[in-house]
């Protein structure tokens, strides 16, 4: 069987693709379900945050598109985009598409006929990211709610025919009123050798709090560097490691040193996902991510799976992975002051401490990359077979 993923960006030297670790593992997982895999991915060949894993399989074939990050460069180069659609969908048995890839809907279209399932992978829910995110201002958020209402609307239409999977139960709730073939997921990157079990954190003379992502507006890393100043302030033995790399990076450098904070909060760079990633989830006491907004954060999961305790704010679908406070310490947005004692609560009561230890641990385990690409693999066969038997699909 055959299918067809278009989701994120690859990198090219011209020869062979690679991409950043979570899409990597999510595309390998997959080539270990089916025959044949299709990625059709924009690509460049300039230096750029997402590369680093081969996709390696003898069975993954990746299908170059012009480079876009945005939905407008997208359309501009529409033409060559359906262009590379339509001499590949021919061949396959199945799409997986996200669902905010623009022009996704073409191929659905280029296959319609021959009854091709299309399963939309729903990460975020477009219209809260476009309500929250400092990134949409003004004309520009009024433009691009349109834009991206417009291009629901011809999802809607394709989902009733089809299958959707999302991550969390909460945008399967919101999809629901349009469609019931929807299912949530737990979206994670962990595989065996990821996971660290321990007992307690916070034991040693430092207490170390580490943010893995990208260094950029709308991930709240002002706040947390405030909440770490007022920590220091009443004598917490607190540190800061933020590991990543963004344009945010020079403000953050300029904010720590007017805190008078230089050697306790910590710019590590970009790290691999794997040991590399690994070794700093597994050198943290406490996981902090108080975003504006987000989808559903792979750091959520792979910090549970490394045992450890997490603020965070309950944007996208933070709140369900964290148990609405049963596996973690939820906290307002753009509220230093709320981010340091919910850190302090961490710290202090180790009961509470250990028993989220001990509660995401589990969750992270039952929820590896394996059992979520598992399920829409299943799903996908499913789906070809009813069509192959001409059932009616779902």
């Amino acid at each position: 069987m055959h299918i067809g993923l278009y989701h994120e960006p690859v990198h090219t030297d011209g020869r062979t693709y690679d991409t950043y670790g979570g899409y990597a593992r999510y595309v390998l997982e997959f080539a270990r379900h089916f025959d044949r895999v299709t990625v059709f991915a924009p690509t460049t060949t300039a230096p750029t945050y997402f590369s680093g894993v081969p996709l390696a399989a003898p069975n993954v074939t990746v299908v170059p598109l012009p480079f876009f990050t945005t939905h407008i460069q997208a359309y501009v180069r529409a033409r060559a985009i359906v262009r590379a659609f339509r001499a590949h969908a021919r061949r396959l048995d199945v799409i997986n598409c996200r669902g905010t890839a623009p022009l996704g809907y073409v191929l659905w279209w280029l296959t319609r006929r021959r009854g091709v399932p299309f399963i939309y992978h729903f990460s975020s829910d477009p219209f809260e990211m476009i309500a929250r995110s400092p990134k949409y201002r003004g004309l520009y958020r009024v433009f691009a709610r349109t834009a991206y209402g417009c291009e629901f609307a011809v999802q809607k239409y394709i989902m009733r025919r089809n299958y959707s999977f999302t991550d969390g139960s909460a945008i399967a709730d919101r999809l629901r009123r349009y469609t019931p073939h929807v299912e949530p997921i737990v979206l994670s990157t962990l595989q065996p050798d990821d996971y660290y079990e321990r007992a307690d954190t916070c034991t040693g003379p430092v207490v170390r709090v580490l943010y893995v992502g990208y260094l950029r507006e709308g991930k709240g890393l002002d706040d947390l560097i405030e909440a770490v100043a007022l920590l220091r302030r009443e004598g917490r033995p607190v540190e800061l490691d933020l590991v990543g790399e963004g344009e945010l990076r020079p403000t953050l450098e300029a904010h720590v040193a007017r805190h008078g904070l230089g050697g306790v909060v910590h710019f590590r760079g970009y790290a691999r996902l794997g040991p590399e990633l690994n070794a700093w989830y597994n050198a943290a006491d406490i996981f902090a991510l108080p975003s504006l907004s987000e989808g559903s954060p792979r750091v959520i999961t792979e910090a549970l799976g490394h045992s450890l305790p997490v603020v965070a704010t309950p944007v996208g679908n933070i709140a369900e992975s964290l148990g609405h406070g049963e596996r973690g310490v939820l906290v307002p947005l753009r509220d230093p002051a709320a981010l340091a004692a919910g850190l302090r609560r961490v710290m202090d009561d180790g009961e509470f401490r250990r028993r989220c230890i001990r509660a995401g641990y589990a969750f992270a385990r039952a929820h590896g990359l394996d059992v979520f690409v598992a399920r829409m693999a299943a799903k996908a066969h499913e789906l070809i077979r009813a069509r192959r038997a001409g059932a009616a699909p779902c």
